[in-house]
């Protein structure tokens, strides 16, 4: 995503720290913010069990991994934890 695309996304989900949008081979697609450092979640984040909309979280340390997965693509948003 380019600069843009990380504005608009940071005015509309303001709590949002960074995304990373990941193929079905674990290529990162796209990333924004934190997600740009966070290249070795990726792994882990394959591994994610998500429920039967294709949702599913965790926690790392002070950061909540929020992570869709639709048709072999996987979206994770990160945001601040508690």
């Amino acid at each position: 995503m380019d600069s843009s695309s990380d504005f608009v996304l940071k005015e509309a989900l303001p709590n949002v720290l960074g995304t990373i949008v990941i193929d079905e081979n674990n290529n990162i697609v796209a990333s924004t913010g934190i997600g740009l450092e966070r290249v070795e979640d990726v792994v882990e984040l394959s591994r994610v069990k998500l429920d039967d909309s294709g949702y599913g979280l965790f926690q790392d340390h002070d950061v909540n991994c929020n992570v869709y997965r639709q048709d072999g693509k996987t979206v994770v948003v990160y945001t601040a934890g508690n």
